[in-house]
């Protein structure tokens, strides 16, 4: 577990903190990785500019919305409130849930590229098994131990990711600069307007299950609380879903793609 710190950053302070987690110059290779937008452009379902929005857009609304935001978040609340062993389990579930194997080598070893930064540029003794489960739960470990807000943290991973993937078509489809930025700003848009709905989503969704759950507690104190069981109910409570086959399948077929420049 990593320890908050005691006092309370300022805003400035994290201002600088979001800007640093969301920077392209972060040293952890993500910009070799295009999740799936490679394989995509391969494929024919992305082409040019306006294509190229629509695979994002649904990749957003799915993937980042509809899946690793909220996991995120519930990741972050667990670890605000103490509740460790719940942190932990969403983190293995996320994990588990990653849908192929170049996924599951992308997520673990841009949370290893992060624990090098952490220890190196700030001096952070990462406990070992908090990379094990990827990069997501990691970056849920580094805003929580840096105090930063929910929506934040939440807008900042989904920028970031974003951004990656527009640079990876800027590239690769290929597209100019301008439309890149066209694409990005759309996207971020997008983004920007479902933010504190999501979050407030996700702390209330979190708050009402360990009320619930602590309440139980109190009238029969001889069991232990389930936590996967719990994690299934957030889910259900956010309609959190993983389950998206043809991402998968593109993520497949680039393993095998004859010639690229990605990762992912």
């Amino acid at each position: 577990m990593m320890v908050n710190t005691s006092a309370q950053p300022t805003q400035s302070a994290q201002l600088g903190q979001l800007l640093m987690l969301a920077s392209s110059n972060l040293p952890i290779g993500s910009y070799t990785y295009s999740q799936g937008v490679e394989s995509a452009i391969e494929s024919g379902v992305v082409s040019d500019e306006a294509s190229t929005l629509i695979f994002m857009q649904d990749y957003l609304a799915l993937a980042v919305v509809g899946y690793e935001l909220p996991v995120l978040g519930l990741i972050m609340c667990a670890l605000s409130q103490g509740h460790e062993a719940l942190a932990a389990n969403l983190a293995h579930d996320y994990h588990a849930g990653l849908e192929s194997k170049e996924f599951v080598l992308e997520s673990q070893q841009l949370a290893q590229a992060m624990v090098s930064w952490l220890n190196e540029v700030l001096s952070l003794g990462i406990p070992a098994e908090i990379p094990e489960d990827g990069f997501l739960p990691l970056f849920a470990h580094v805003a929580q131990h840096w105090q930063l807000p929910l929506a934040q943290s939440i807008i900042t991973y989904g920028f970031a990711q974003l951004e990656n993937m527009v640079l990876a078509a800027v590239k690769t489809v290929p597209l100019g600069q301008m439309a890149g930025q066209r694409i990005l700003w759309q996207l971020q848009s997008d983004l920007g307007v479902q933010v504190d709905a999501l979050s407030a989503d996700v702390q209330q969704a979190f708050d009402a299950l360990i009320t619930s759950t602590n309440t139980m507690d109190t009238l029969d104190t001889s069991e232990e609380p389930d936590c996967q069981q719990l994690c299934q109910d957030l889910y259900e409570s956010l309609n959190i879903s993983n389950n998206l086959p043809n991402l998968a399948i593109l993520s497949s077929m680039h393993e095998e793609q004859y010639s690229r420049l990605f990762r992912s």
